[in-house]
């Protein structure tokens, strides 16, 4: 949209018409929330502020000619803005570390150039794509404005906090510019920048005075006090090290020494890596420092046997009710295997056991009195509500229960799951539907949910779609197993997608149709065995040799591009879809534009593009 001949007026109309503030708010409010998670579990000092730009302020934003106009076609970057106030100085690297690990950022950092006889006002800003996994909290039309969908973090020390605010109201968003605003008062302008330097001397001061403290303190022996005032992070020092790490320390000093000399980005980095950490202690410190740095036995012995992460996570406050929305998280309608040797009525029995034992456990504690054995049955409680219909002759078994989930402030669960035989003992339907329902301004995160039990129900009945579905994924290596495929692809009683997976890479294989323990995965782009322990109960994952892959027509033609390392996920029939395609070059280019796993491990074009395609396949699935 070009808005150089626009007013103010009519660009104000514009954003008011094409933007919606509300859901951005909750886009907002979803970032702050994950970023204080990942500050908070590596336990950085620091405060952040978060703002959606107003409409007015996009308006004058946009009228300055700036943006959107033949000249300078550049959009606005900073519709979503956020504020991170860092304790120390030092911080300032790691949290851009984190940041631009965790998100996918555009561009470069900007930040104040500086020389030896200026002194002006550190800051460091950022500008971030928002990631597609928050932005689907914005269910309206994109706008049509240069503004683009981005958000902008900046990070500041605490020292220059105050200094930016008086700053950016008395000279950023002044009517007069600054040697006008200076003028006959140079001599204040002076002092400002007196002040300005003595802020920068605060920073650098702070940082060194807590080092020397911590020195001393490693001089006379206090370990506790050495890892606090050398770390600097947010901790539980009620607990002091454990004495059998203090009497290591006190009788080998070295040893003590090489944590004194660890960096804080390392033990930063080791926290990230944790997927949950009730605390942090000196104890967890030494561990990980020990465990990622210095390796001493002693230690790695005593932690082994007394592990600080080894803590259970206290049960969240519950919180006022709110109203709900209802989203569907899973949705399976699919047979169950019957196999010629076993009876139907056994199958029945078994695969309605194995859902009310899920359903029963889950209910226990709620409903003590539930019985062992399958009935008819009917229970209420507040928050609580079970119905179960049982009748062995007719092949007849549904189940109907909902919960408030304490974890979820507000959160109601409502689930249906059933097994039916629609011809009368032939054959079993297997069918299972799981709604959440949350209040409207939650920013809940939930969007998909497979009940626990399907695995044993694949594994000791069997679930199918035309074949048999699992975990392992099959590899297809010789013609009669292309030929069985092929039929897989076209048959309009299909009811879940295949996801294929070419090979890359030419590999000698024996004639056998099924995954070998052990398979070279590096020949194919993605690993397609752990692809299938993600949504092969729900899909099917085929992985499929380089030579059989030359025969393989996708919407009507071959494509070598995508018969050599290439992934198609091949709808069903029914849904008149065509075949996606992804190239081989579209998969090495595949990143994480919100890694919370940034530090977890490495590979991440393949983690990232497997990541995508699970979520591909879960969302199309929860919408029918």
């Amino acid at each position: 949209m070009d808005i150089s001949n626009m007013t103010i007026d009519d660009i104000r109309e514009q954003v008011e018409k094409q933007i919606d503030f509300d859901r951005l708010e909750e886009l907002n409010a979803q970032l702050e929330k994950d970023i204080r998670g990942i500050l908070d579990s590596c336990g950085l000092y620091y405060r952040i502020f978060s703002r959606v730009k107003t409409k007015n302020s996009i308006s004058k934003k946009l009228f300055n000619g700036k943006y959107g106009t033949e000249q300078n076609p550049k959009k606005v970057q900073d519709l979503i803005g956020l504020r991170i106030v860092l304790y120390y100085s030092d911080d300032l690297s790691i949290g851009r570390e984190i940041m631009e690990n965790t998100f996918l950022r555009t561009g470069t950092w900007s930040r104040n150039d500086f020389n030896a006889a200026e002194f002006r006002a550190t800051k460091i800003n950022g500008v971030f794509k928002l990631p597609s996994e928050h932005f689907k909290l914005y269910t309206s039309e994109l706008w049509h404005l240069p503004i683009d969908t981005t958000f902008e973090i900046q990070f500041r020390t605490v020292f220059f906090e105050g200094w930016h605010e008086i700053e950016h109201d008395m000279r950023y968003k002044s009517l007069l510019p600054d040697d006008k605003f200076w003028e006959n008062s140079e001599d204040l302008s002076r002092i400002l920048h007196c002040i300005l330097a003595n802020l920068e001397l605060s920073d650098w001061s702070l940082v060194q005075l807590f080092e020397h403290l911590s020195y001393n303190h490693y001089q006379n022996g206090n370990w506790d006090l050495m890892l606090k005032s050398h770390f600097r992070l947010r901790m539980e020092d009620k607990e002091p090290l454990a004495p059998e790490i203090t009497a290591l320390f006190d009788e080998d000093r070295r040893l003590a020494k090489q944590f004194f000399k660890c960096e804080k980005i390392t033990l930063v980095r080791e926290l990230l890596k944790q997927d949950y950490i009730p605390k942090i202690t000196f104890d967890l410190i030494v561990r990980l420092l020990n465990e990622s740095t210095v390796h001493d036995e002693r230690i790695s012995a005593y932690y082994k046997e007394h592990d600080p992460l080894a803590v259970k996570t206290p049960a969240p406050a519950r919180k006022a009710l709110s109203p709900l929305d209802s989203n569907t998280l899973f949705h399976l309608d699919i047979p169950l295997l019957h196999k010629p040797v076993r009876d139907v009525r056994t199958e029945f029995h078994n695969a309605s056991h194995i859902i009310y034992r899920w359903i029963r456990y889950k209910l226990s504690h709620v409903f003590p009195e539930l019985p062992a054995e399958l009935e008819t049955l009917s229970m209420h409680l507040p928050g609580y509500d079970f119905q179960c219909f049982w009748q062995p002759d007719d092949f007849l078994f549904t189940a109907e229960f909902s919960y408030i989930d304490d974890q979820m402030p507000g959160t109601l669960w409502h689930i249906t799951a059933s097994v039916t035989s629609p011809d009368h003992g032939s054959s079993l339907m297997f069918h299972h539907h799981t709604r959440l329902h949350t209040p409207t301004t939650a920013l809940h995160r939930e969007s998909f949910s497979k009940p626990s039990y399907l695995s044993e129900l694949s594994s000791k009945i069997g679930l199918v779609d035309l074949e048999r579905l699992g975990t392992q994924g099959r590899f297809v290596n010789t013609d009669e197993g292309f030929i069985a495929l092929r039929h897989l692809l076209h048959d309009p009683e299909r009811r879940l997608p295949v996801v294929v997976i070419t090979q890359h890479q030419a590999l000698e294989t024996d004639n056998s149709n099924e995954y070998r323990e052990g398979y070279d995965m590096n020949t194919f782009p993605i690993n397609g065995t752990r692809l299938a322990k993600v949504i092969g109960l729900y899909s099917h994952v085929c992985m499929l040799d380089q030579n059989i892959a030359r025969q393989l027509i996708v919407n009507g033609r071959k494509d070598n591009e995508v018969n050599h390392g290439g992934i198609l996920i091949f709808w069903p029939v029914s849904s008149g879809k065509e075949t996606t395609v992804y190239t081989s070059q579209m998969i090495r280019e595949a990143h994480f534009d919100y890694n919370r796993f940034a530090y977890h491990e490495q590979n991440f074009n393949e983690k990232a593009f497997r990541s995508k395609l699970a979520q591909i396949i879960k969302d199309d699935h929860v919408t029918h």
